[in-house]
């Protein structure tokens, strides 16, 4: 008799300590799936980078890479889910070189960013840059203009005035005008910002 409620009091004691632990597992788990939670930025969304390679329509080619950090922070729910300054990668999609009688062109796509050690693949898109155009001089490309047309004034002329003449025909170029000689290119600096739309959803793990 002793005997069986010895080992009554033994079923009990256990019974407690597995009640007792139950909430604790249940919080660790609750824990770990908070973890492992994440947030989706929609298509359609934008994404503001400066970029950290110098680009020119001279001599890019299709599929060549290129590399930046963002300008800003992409925010959801009042959570910073792409903090500013995360790297981001991208390729060139499209390049048309300066030619005579037409204007040099740009295309290029975002295609993955990092979030802490986490790579996400994304697709984003611009507007293509167009030598010449009122975006171009936005972003700064009409400089690359401007050095084209002093090369160009420079070997036509031979001389210093030459260099002039063809640094104001290479600032006309800038504004609208083409180049009979060569055309001339878009040039994009380190440090240029540019923003991309993307066209599909990707969720980022919190």
């Amino acid at each position: 008799m002793r005997h069986a409620l010895v080992l009554s009091g033994i079923v009990l004691v256990a019974a407690g300590t597995l009640v007792a632990c139950k909430p604790e597992q249940t919080a660790s788990q609750a824990g770990t799936s908070h973890s492992f939670a994440s947030l989706t930025i929609p298509s359609g969304s934008s994404i503001d980078i400066t970029l950290g390679t110098a680009l020119t329509s001279e001599t890019a080619n299709v599929g060549n890479l290129w590399s930046g950090t963002t300008r800003t922070a992409s925010v959801l729910d009042g959570r910073s889910v792409i903090p500013a300054g995360s790297s981001v990668r991208g390729t060139i999609t499209g390049v048309t070189s300066a030619r005579k009688g037409d204007r040099a062109m740009l295309d290029l796509a975002l295609t993955s960013f990092t979030v802490g050690s986490r790579d996400y693949s994304v697709h984003g898109t611009m507007e293509s840059v167009v030598a010449g155009s009122p975006r171009a001089r936005n972003l700064g490309a009409i400089g690359g203009a401007t050095v084209a047309g002093a090369v160009i004034g420079h070997q036509v002329a031979g001389s210093s005035t030459g260099t002039i003449v063809g640094g104001l025909v290479g600032a006309g170029a800038a504004t609208g005008v083409v180049s009979q000689t060569k055309g001339y290119q878009v040039v994009l600096k380190q440090g240029t910002p540019l923003t991309f739309t993307t066209s599909e959803a990707v969720a980022v793990r919190l």
